[in-house]
């Protein structure tokens, strides 16, 4: 008798451990709850409507979130996991290789770059623990150079809220 109810007391107290882990997982991660419409505003100094999330079906590839931006621009973050030989290098490498010259920008997460896309579009690339956040800001009214600093101050916001 004793067997048998150490045998449930450990199958009950296995559940409690599980099943809040299992509901957190099968929870999807909201890319717009990184950052407010507000937060951008306030660095873009532009009006920002709120994001429209795109959750894809397989967590591999992560989660977007779309703000449009003064109407004609759009700033774009995407989240998703690092996959096995995704490294900040083998990323720059690849980039390089597609002439989007990737710029490197120490201090901010484990590791980040910006890449020039063209058409004035700015992207940047940050490694934070075991994600890869992309920051896509492309906005007709403001060069690329003026761009960067503004990304990179939104980024700073959003890798302190990654885990």
């Amino acid at each position: 008798m004793t067997r048998s109810f150490r045998t449930t007391a450990a199958m009950i107290m296995t559940l409690l451990f599980i099943i809040p882990a299992i509901l957190t997982a099968a929870q999807p991660f909201d890319p717009c709850s990184l950052l407010t419409p507000a937060e951008i505003q306030a660095v873009l100094g532009e009006p920002v409507k709120a994001g429209t999330a795109k959750i894809q079906p397989n967590p591999l590839a992560g989660a977007s979130c779309t703000y449009v931006v003064n109407d004609f621009g759009s700033f774009n973050v995407l989240v998703k996991p690092l996959q096995s030989g995704e490294t900040p290098e083998q990323m720059k490498a690849m980039f390089a290789k597609m002439k989007m010259k990737p710029v490197d920008l120490p201090g901010v997460g484990d590791a980040s770059f910006f890449t020039s896309p063209g058409f004035e579009m700015v992207q940047l690339h940050t490694f934070k623990a075991a994600k890869y956040i992309l920051f896509t800001l492309m906005d007709p009214k403001r060069k690329e150079a003026a761009a960067r600093p503004l990304a990179e101050k939104l980024m700073r916001v959003v890798v302190t809220r990654i885990k």
